[in-house]
């Protein structure tokens, strides 16, 4: 027996790609070689460790699924592999993430190349909200190595026109944001950590676990400013449908709406539908939220899951 058969998961590092330090999480296969690697894509606030309990789920059901993740850049104070705190001294616009998630992936694909094994494992994609977005943009770059693309809540249109998008955009506008960072900067400077996590668990939409992910990792100035700045790219650059992407590869995703998502909202369910007539584009009805990781990992996973079971039966 290996003495890492003993350590919980996921396994926690940071690597650099293309010259910037990616947090990452990594759920091995836990039986013989990998039949597929899923590559998960947070949505916007962009902490992959609020998939923790996500990703658990499918990890468990599915022994030879391999599931790695990384945090957006500059979303997220982390450690690096000396145990040193990193901090991003900017704030990276949609385009520059979009083309370092890209790097990232290509990493990966080389890594699963380089072992030699055959058949080579899948290369799924697992986006959420905006995370849906970067899929998109990588099966686009990535064609010839994406097998398929697990879409939840997708956003990937019209986003300023969405009910929250009109209701939060002021906040997302230059001036503002930095105005919003620097207040939440003042509020760690004036309240005790204890406090902090108090009101972030009183939000209603985080546990006490995730309250504590939030406040140690999250609300610092320059965090929260690259997490606006971002939000501000989404509301400009994500508009129309790529209608053209999705008649033409639709049948490489498999989609879940919800009912009552305020990001999403039902009509986009229902053109993606008309689009996309090749792939899966499911609408869930249990009541799963946009924001799922809050409250509904288990009932995500297991919807997931159905999915997925399916793909690795197949290999």
């Amino acid at each position: 027996m290996s003495f890492t058969n003993q350590i919980p998961l996921p396994l926690r590092t940071s690597w650099p790609v293309a010259g910037e330090l990616r947090e990452t999480l990594f759920w091995p296969c836990q039986s013989g070689a990998p039949q597929a690697l899923m590559f998960l894509i947070p949505g916007n606030p962009g902490l992959v460790d609020l998939y923790i309990d996500f990703c658990a789920q499918l990890h468990k059901r599915f022994p030879t699924l391999e599931i790695l993740g990384v945090s957006h850049l500059g979303h997220t104070r982390f450690t690096n592999t000396r145990g040193l705190e990193h901090r991003e001294r900017k704030a990276h616009s949609l385009d520059e993430q979009v083309a370092n998630m890209v790097a990232v992936f290509d990493a990966i694909d080389r890594e699963y190349s380089s072992a030699q094994q055959q058949p080579r494992p899948k290369m799924l994609l697992l986006g959420h909200s905006v995370g849906c977005y970067f899929a998109q943009k990588l099966l686009e770059h990535r064609e010839d190595r994406v097998h398929r693309v697990y879409a939840l809540f997708p956003a990937v249109a019209g986003l300023a026109d969405s009910p929250r998008g009109r209701q939060l955009r002021l906040m997302f506008q230059p001036g503002v944001r930095q105005t919003v960072a620097c207040l939440v900067q003042l509020l760690r400077w004036l309240l005790p950590s204890r406090a902090l996590y108090f009101l972030a668990g009183s939000s209603g939409s985080l546990n006490a676990e995730n309250a504590r992910v939030v406040v140690d990792k999250m609300l610092f100035k320059g965090t929260v400013a690259s997490i606006l700045q971002m939000a501000f790219d989404e509301m400009r650059v994500i508009g129309e449908l790529d209608e053209q992407l999705y008649r033409r590869l639709g049948a490489r995703f498999v989609m879940f709406y919800g009912v009552d998502d305020q990001w999403v909202p039902v009509e986009r369910y229902e053109r993606m539908r008309e689009v996309n007539t090749l792939g899966e584009v499911l609408l869930c009805k249990e009541g799963i939220s946009h924001a799922f990781v809050t409250a509904h990992s288990s009932d995500m996973a297991r919807m997931v899951a159905k999915a997925l079971k399916r793909e690795l039966d197949s290999i």
